[in-house]
């Protein structure tokens, strides 16, 4: 990627964050704008290859995490936010995005549940969730009935690990 790429990524990326800090949500103008530019990068850069890899890196966090998005433990935006990713660094680069995210998010979590004193809490949470699911074969989304605390902005990972695939690819 070229520096300017580099830069374009991380603003819309750091944009998204503090819109999702700030709101709750990540405005889809940001996320086309990132789709756009993915794709004029890929497009321009690596020709027709370069549309079948856009293609590939922003349809791989659907299919990664589409499940986690039906039982409401990831939201859209942050779904939307590593499509956008994905369009920049193609499939590959994607998944090395989203294992980076999946890691740094689960050790701020880990963080955040010992610093509360939530583990055993959160745990049973979500043993009793899949229990319920299991037995009535009946969906709800995973976080209704958890408090505010429960909630965490999955998009500051993403960008960590947008961080982190770009520093292992400079």
């Amino acid at each position: 990627m070229t520096e300017v790429h580099i830069i374009l990524v991380l603003c819309l990326a750091i944009a998204a964050v503090l819109s999702d800090l700030a709101s709750g949500r990540i405005p889809n103008g940001i996320i086309a704008a990132g789709l756009a530019c993915g794709i004029l990068y890929q497009g321009f850069t690596e020709g027709a290859a370069g549309l079948v890899l856009y293609l590939g890196g922003v349809t791989l966090p659907i299919l990664i995490f589409g499940v986690f998005y039906y039982f409401r433990m990831i939201g859209a935006g942050d779904i939307k936010l590593l499509c956008m990713a994905g369009g920049f660094f193609g499939p590959t680069g994607c998944f090395g995005c989203i294992k980076w995210s999946i890691f740094l998010g689960g050790l701020i979590s880990l963080a955040i549940m010992l610093r509360r004193r939530q583990i055993g809490e959160r745990l049973m949470y979500f043993a009793e969730y899949v229990s319920r699911y299991a037995k009535d074969r009946q969906w709800r989304p995973y976080m209704s009935g958890a408090g505010e605390d429960a909630r965490f902005s999955f998009s500051i990972p993403i960008l960590l690990g947008i961080l982190c695939q770009i520093g292992g690819s400079v």
